[in-house]
């Protein structure tokens, strides 16, 4: 209830700013709507999940700035069992090189968590690896220098809560995230397509002292958990580097992360004893992934792929992806059962529009231990086609 009353108030607050902003034309308003419709289809049915219609994503909000160096943004994930808050922060621009921001946003780690949009990735969601170690969202500060044309490295500082929650911390602690990135031609964020090459080489940080909780899991491309972690607390440790390279209409994307997480446990059952260190579990994984634009305009870093104005029909952009990863979960704790994944996946997608897209994907897992839901199956697949809405950034503006 909490939550459904914090979504309305949020909406209500957009939609009376929509309203104001009309009248006040120092600020600009981008208003955020997402919707992505599934069909899918299991080899696994009724076990991984049934088939059918799903409604995947459906997410509202709005980015207003106020003047050229302040800005806010709020996003709410709708698609799920209550109301989500993804994105409440303010952000201070002091010199065009420098953002400073405040509130709850996605994490730096990982280039194709943070700087694509979810929704406009060669295939459908993000890849296990990623989904696996990314820190996804947090409450914090951070500082983001962005790359000039004398030194093109761009670079996030974070402190935050580390619980993944908007709404608090889980214990007394805090989290830190740093990525370094040297940013060339089209892999900058906002060059031009007409640039014909482009390369991006990175690293990150994230390190915490955890409150007790899983450790990194591995989850198929709609949710399916196949491996159960150890539970753990302390010192965690994440670390990734990634590629992006373009090169005419290819986009090649290579991210590989390592991950060690403490444990400890109260073996004497006094809660006055001090908890006995158990041994640290290791997790690691890596993937490449590659998408050709066929038909339509190249790519640009960090965003939609076609961007025609509303109401023009040039059929688009025709998109092949294909992906091969592996992961490997829970190694290293005599105590601990091991696990992970070998996965491929391919899609093809239509950017029918710069508001509208259709995809048909296809993801095929080899589990190095089955799952407990189906003891005698090690491999699945799985087929998604989805249908992918979504409001152009500036389409307010558009005339």
């Amino acid at each position: 209830m909490r939550l459904a009353c914090l979504g309305s108030a949020a909406l209500g607050a957009a939609a009376l700013l929509s309203a104001t902003t009309a009248r006040a034309a120092p600020v600009e308003l981008d208003p955020i709507f997402v919707s992505e419709l599934d069909f899918r289809v299991h080899s696994q049915r009724n076990v991984e999940a049934n088939d059918g219609f799903d409604v995947d994503r459906l997410r509202f909000g709005t980015r207003v700035g106020f003047t050229p160096w302040f800005r806010a943004a709020a996003q709410l994930e709708l698609a799920a069992e209550s109301v989500h808050i993804l994105d409440a922060s303010v952000t201070v621009i002091p010199v065009p090189e420098l953002e400073i921001s405040f509130g709850a946003s996605p994490t730096p780690l990982f280039s194709s968590a943070r700087d694509e949009p979810l929704w406009a990735l060669p295939l459908p969601e993000l890849s296990m690896v990623t989904r696996a170690f990314w820190p996804a969202y947090d409450l914090g500060l951070e500082v983001h220098r962005l790359p000039t044309p004398r030194l093109p490295l761009e670079a996030w500082v974070r402190v935050g809560n580390g619980s993944g929650s908007a709404l608090g911390n889980d214990n007394s602690d805090y989290a830190l995230d740093a990525r370094l990135d040297a940013a060339f031609g089209r892999a900058v964020t906002g060059a031009p397509r007409s640039v014909p090459l482009g390369l991006r080489l990175g690293a990150g940080l994230h390190a915490e002292s955890a409150q007790s909780r899983l450790g990194v899991s591995g989850t198929t491309a709609d949710g399916f958990l196949f491996y159960r972690p150890a539970t753990v607390n302390g010192a965690r440790y994440v670390v990734e580097g990634h590629l992006v390279a373009y090169g005419g209409p290819v986009k090649l994307t290579v991210e590989a992360a390592l991950a060690k997480e403490n444990r400890s446990a109260n073996l004497s059952g006094n809660l006055a004893t001090p908890d006995v260190a158990l041994d640290p579990v290791l997790s690691r994984g890596g993937f490449v992934e590659i998408g050709w634009m066929v038909l339509g305009p190249r790519r640009r870093h960090g965003a939609w792929p076609v961007d025609s104005p509303i109401g023009t029909w040039d059929w688009g952009a025709l998109e092949l992806g294909a992906r091969a990863e592996r992961l490997g979960l829970g190694m290293g704790a005599r105590d601990v059962q091991s696990g992970g994944a070998t996965s491929g996946s391919a899609a093809v997608r239509w950017w029918a529009t710069s508001f509208a897209a259709l995809s048909v994907a296809a993801y095929y897992t080899a589990y190095d231990q089955a799952p407990i839901e189906e003891p005698t199956v090690t491999r699945s697949w799985l087929g998604i086609l989805r249908a992918t809405v979504r409001l152009p950034e500036g389409a307010l503006r558009q005339k």
